[in-house]
């Protein structure tokens, strides 16, 4: 539904006394949010000031202009709220990745299978050692802090640079 940046009429959240009839009723003054969200807007002034609005929308448009495109435009995470949920997990990766600072690949084990995935350095993960590991992996994901690279049916990860600068504390 679309909400007014400034108000429509005079009394209305946000009036603008400088616009004419026609600027309160452009597209430039409006901003499209879902209907429980245009309607706040829409009514309280005190909450919503027009330089935010005008930053979502500008975003919003933006946004959309990129995924036209085909790309993807999410949000990114704070991996400290990430720690915050797992600090004993994300403790452990941080020693591995201080102990070999390049290594950045992870593998998910019982601890009685054995690996060898040839030359490439990994880190080891027992799903013995941790209670649910593939869903805090899972978790991980969705932070973007790993991606999946899984090949021959091994379920392996790697830490992306920015996760593994937070970790190395860069």
């Amino acid at each position: 539904m679309a909400a007014h940046i400034t108000a429509a009429s005079q009394g209305g959240p946000r009036f603008n006394e400088h616009l004419t009839t026609e600027g309160r009723r452009a597209g430039e003054n409006g901003i499209w949010l879902c209907q429980q969200c245009s309607r706040l807007v829409d009514a309280d002034d005190s909450a919503f000031d027009v330089a935010d609005l005008i930053e979502w929308k500008t975003f919003a448009e933006a946004a959309a202009a990129v995924e036209l495109r085909g790309y993807v435009v999410r949000k990114g995470r704070d991996f400290a709220s990430l720690e915050a949920k797992m600090p004993e997990l994300i403790g452990e990766r941080r020693t591995d990745i201080h102990s070999e600072p390049l290594t950045r690949e992870i593998i998910a084990l019982y601890k009685y299978m054995i690996y060898n995935p040839g030359l490439i350095p990994f880190f080891c993960y027992y799903y013995e050692d941790h209670d649910e590991l593939l869903a805090k992996l899972q978790i991980f994901e969705n932070y973007g802090a790993i991606y999946d690279v899984r090949r021959n049916d091994v379920p392996r990860w790697n830490f992306s640079e920015d996760f593994a600068e937070y970790l190395l504390g860069q």
